[in-house]
């Protein structure tokens, strides 16, 4: 089989491998990328110092294990990468990847912090694949709900409650990114702010609420007084003729 000399992943009939490489295609005599990224776990060529995808440097890579789930687009097993809080499931035919909450977690707090120790703006995102299609969860075989990460970074990847999230080929690098250039950060911010605009909005709508209430008890009670002094006056009335 044919593969990519960028990026490492099997090529189609029609010579393509994914939407978001940058080639070059077969026919090249470019090294093979086969050195992969601690980072992200990218396939790199074997002379890179750095992760192309996510600026980490290289070193010992990690080892892959076999899995027993296969991927869903494209049923070929995966290879997983086994870290201390959870695994990583890469696939070698598409270059998606199913990564434990908990491991994707660590991975963006320590590109974060990297970030905010080694500043660097966020990396022009390079073309992925756009078409809309609901990944189904390679562990459970449920629809995985889409979301746009972060709510703003414009990474739209698909997320399993119980097993994962799912990311395209280059969306796990372009997130990491992401994280680096404080991001989640501002996102994690903008909720705390939100969440305290609706709350201040919910309790300014509780006290006009309280006041609409305290307005119309008033309005109520000074109409029955009203009632009341005129049957009164009524009486009054009707005790002085009878006289």
């Amino acid at each position: 089989m044919r593969t990519c000399s960028r990026c490492g992943l099997l090529i189609d009939a029609e010579g393509r491998c994914y939407p978001g490489c940058t080639g070059p295609y077969p026919g090249c005599t470019g090294p093979l990328a086969t050195v992969r990224c601690g980072g992200c776990y990218q396939l790199n060529p074997p002379d890179a110092e750095r992760c192309d995808g996510c600026e980490h440097e290289l070193g010992l890579e990690p080892i892959a294990e076999p899995d027993a789930l296969r991927c869903s687009e494209c049923d070929e097993p995966f290879s997983a990468f086994r870290a201390a809080t959870g695994l990583l499931r890469d696939c070698g035919r598409c270059g998606g990847q199913l990564v434990d909450h908990a491991l994707l977690r660590d991975l963006l707090e320590s590109r974060e912090s990297y970030g905010t120790s080694a500043p660097r703006p966020p990396r022009r995102p390079e073309p992925v694949d756009v078409r809309v299609r609901y990944i189904r969860c390679p562990a459970c075989g449920q629809p995985m709900n889409r979301k746009n990460f972060a709510g703003k970074s414009g990474i739209i990847v698909d997320i399993c409650r119980e097993h994962g999230t799912w990311f395209d080929r280059g969306e796990l690098p372009l997130l990491l990114a992401f994280a680096a250039s404080g991001g989640t950060a501002r996102a994690r911010q903008q909720q705390i702010e939100d969440e305290e605009r609706s709350r201040r909005q919910a309790e300014i709508a509780r006290d006009t609420a309280k006041r609409a209430s305290a307005v119309v008890t008033a309005s109520a009670w000074e109409g029955r007084r009203a009632r009341r002094l005129a049957v009164e006056e009524l009486l009054e009335l009707l005790w002085q003729i009878t006289r």
